[in-house]
């Protein structure tokens, strides 16, 4: 599970992802501040990727969740979010 918090007045977006076995046990957990990012949509995109990055180094993990609308539109669409496309 992956979450990104981003306001427009704040100098620092947060992170953070928890992987939970399949008991629902959390397993590992990370949280980290960041300079803000451009809006909530690449702050969700940054928590998305660096739980990515780092369930590497842990697991086989293949699936992610969150409750960010837009970021799971861009995984399914992404020729839609021409922004995004890099």
């Amino acid at each position: 599970m992956i979450d990104g918090s981003w306001t427009s007045t704040a100098q620092f977006s947060g992170y953070g992802w928890v992987w939970l076995d399949s008991l629902g046990k959390v397993q590992l957990m990370g949280t980290r501040n960041h300079i803000r990012r451009e809006s909530a949509l690449h702050s969700e995109m940054e928590a998305l990727r660096w739980a990515m990055e780092s369930m590497l180094h842990y697991s086989t993990c293949q699936n992610f969740r969150t409750d960010c609308k837009n970021l799971i539109a861009i995984i399914n669409e992404p020729h839609a979010w021409s922004s995004f496309a890099t």
